[in-house]
């Protein structure tokens, strides 16, 4: 019996594209189907004097490496996927807590390679699969009231080695913490690069950066993973005590009293807590964001209205700017070897 309750999951920043030897973090799941190669087989048609194909006839044209889970928001994993998604850090010292660094993760040209290892059920039947040289496709957050912060991540890598044991690794980040809404801080605006508070009941974004697998002829595994453009979108549920942000949305103006014919642009600004250390810190800060929404509609019933503001795509206004920028305080010291 493979019992699907007994998961774990290993990462490591590869310096190259030599795979990593062993994981940095390790860390509990919530769901997803880890290690997943995925062949796509098919059948070359042949009239050969039958009304069905050969059996030679079949072939693998092409081999996916994928990963794909959920997990919560650990301090030391979530900087390392945040810096695979976007490319850019920045870490310094936080000097009134020894011990502690400040990374800030932004956009950035090229995208590390990731090693990933996947366990699912009991590691004596070595269930341990591992996959190199992978570019993190998708990474998606979110929360909702005071629920852990959720992540989940896509990648791809270019190979994989299949039914291992762990060996020598670190503890699994799971008895930790992870970081939490409650007592957080969530703003934002519909006209400005200031948000401000306003009641958030719930909120997710996702980054994608459009991956696609590159063959050379006689390859079914990927020789390259190109990645596109970087794309951000974002939701945010809100409770809002009047008109103002749907207003300011609409027109471009506090006062405003016709819809705008430009993009008006906004921003948001989340800020997470941690359920074990406070000195652990997440900050996400979106700008030039095209917030959109609907109107609320009436209730006979009565209640407070909620509207969802969304935005499918963030863009950058300055050649070295960033959709998104992620703030995270954690013990690792550095996760770029110099």
């Amino acid at each position: 019996m493979i019992n699907v309750s007994i998961g774990m999951l290993g990462v490591a920043l590869q310096d190259s594209d030599a795979p990593a030897e062993q994981p940095t973090i390790k860390h509990g799941l919530t769901g997803g189907g880890l290690v997943n190669p995925e062949r796509t087989i098919e059948q070359k048609a042949v009239a050969c004097g039958l009304r069905a194909n050969a059996a030679n006839g079949a072939y693998v044209s092409e081999v996916n490496m994928g990963v794909d889970f959920e997990t919560l928001a650990y301090a030391d994993s979530l900087a390392l996927y945040c810096l695979a998604a976007m490319g850019n850090i920045v870490s310094t010292t936080v000097e009134e807590h020894p011990g502690y660094h400040k990374h800030v993760i932004t956009l950035g040209s090229v995208l590390p390679l990731l090693t990933f290892w996947g366990q699912i059920g009991d590691t004596a039947q070595q269930t341990v699969h591992k996959v190199d040289g992978c570019k993190v496709d998708t990474l998606g957050l979110t929360f909702e009231g005071n629920a852990p912060l959720d992540i989940s991540v896509t990648a791809a890598g270019v190979d994989a080695t299949l039914f291992q044991s762990w060996g020598d690794v670190v503890n699994p980040s799971c008895f930790d913490g992870y970081f939490v809404p409650t007592g957080g801080d969530f703003k934002i605006d519909t006209a400005s690069k200031t948000p401000v508070d306003v009641t958030v009941t719930q909120g997710s974004f996702e980054m994608s950066n459009s991956l696609e697998a590159k063959r050379a002829a006689g390859q079914v595994v990927p020789t390259i993973l190109a990645e596109g453009k970087l794309t951000t979108s974002v939701n945010m549920t809100v409770v809002p005590d009047d008109f103002a942000l749907m207003r300011k949305c609409l027109t471009g103006a506090a006062d405003g009293t016709k819809v705008s014919s430009k993009i008006v642009y906004g921003s948001a600004l989340w800020k997470f807590t941690h359920s074990a250390d406070a000195n652990c810190t997440l900050e996400v800060a979106f700008t030039n964001v095209p917030w959109n929404f609907e109107m609320p509609e009436v209730d006979p019933e009565g209640n407070a209205a909620e509207v969802e503001f969304s935005a499918d795509d963030i863009g950058i206004d300055s050649a070295d700017g960033t959709p998104v920028t992620v703030t995270i305080v954690n013990k690792t010291e550095s996760y770029i070897t110099e």
